[in-house]
């Protein structure tokens, strides 16, 4: 089982020096940019050399604190992230991460314990990979993450030139009441307003599948399906804590928000009120 002790985790994870963090891609390299974090530098070697064979620029880092050097300084398309840097357990720091990044988790871990799976789940990982993983198993998981979301622009690209017009064109200006949307090439939902709500993978997948039948009770085995891959048995709480967090988050903007529970049946998504 996990711990909770942040205050542990994070007093061994000291400062690195951004002159010791490895470069994340060449200059002319242009595969997606996967961070590779784990302590064990032989085996990071090997998943990396393994990456790298199939057009994958891998990024190792050795403790927690490069890893959040790295995502704080420069982008990147994927992490494959060791459930342990030595006493720390990274699950607890997944919020952390998920504040500096969008970029697909995958889990690497020997721990075979579902409870661990279920909360590194809701706490922002995609997936988990049990140890020992193959080479091969662990590139077609990643494309499979890359494939699912739009990749962000390489950190090592410039941005094209402005094409100059010769009669410029206003961008057409936001509706004022263009309501709540969910944008799932984005993985975001907006507020009326244009901003975004902050949502871990879980919440937002949940919220997704709610809203794609907006009016249709979801069972809770449903969306154990759609959200977390797995099928739902008694005492399973992952889709039931999902939706508490999202209820909780939408709470301040929706009041009593647009999730309604049916009673021994499942949950029901009502519809964001109009603007």
């Amino acid at each position: 089982m996990v711990s909770l002790n942040m205050s542990a985790a994070v007093a061994v994870a000291p400062v690195v020096p951004a002159a010791t963090l490895p470069n994340v891609a060449n200059d002319v390299a242009i595969g997606p940019v996967i961070l590779v974090a784990d302590d064990e530098e032989q085996l990071t070697g090997e998943l990396c050399d393994y990456l790298a064979r199939y057009g994958l620029q891998p990024v190792p880092v050795h403790t927690f604190a490069e890893c959040m050097q790295v995502l704080t300084t420069r982008q990147v398309d994927a992490i494959v992230l060791d459930q342990r840097f030595g006493p720390v357990d990274t699950l607890p720091l997944l919020p952390t991460l998920r504040t500096v990044t969008q970029a697909p988790i995958l889990i690497h871990t020997g721990n075979r314990e579902e409870a661990d799976r279920v909360l590194g789940l809701e706490l922002g990982a995609d997936d988990f990979l049990l140890k020992p993983v193959s080479g091969r198993e662990l590139v077609a998981r990643l494309r499979a993450r890359l494939r699912s979301a739009p990749l962000p622009t390489p950190a090592n690209l410039a941005p094209p030139p402005a094409v100059q017009m010769a009669l410029p064109i206003p961008a057409p200006p936001v509706a004022p009441d263009a309501g709540w949307r969910i944008v799932p090439a984005e993985r975001r939902v907006y507020r009326p307003d244009g901003t975004a709500l902050r949502l871990t993978t879980a919440e937002f997948d949940t919220l997704h599948a709610l809203a794609a039948k907006a009016g249709d009770v979801r069972s809770r085995e449903d969306l154990t399906r759609a959200v977390f891959r797995r099928t739902w048995r008694p005492g399973d709480r992952a889709v039931d804590n999902a939706v508490l967090h999202l209820r909780q988050k939408l709470s301040h903007d929706l009041g009593e928000g647009c999730i309604v529970t049916v009673r021994q049946l499942g949950y029901v998504f009502t519809g964001f009120p109009k603007t």
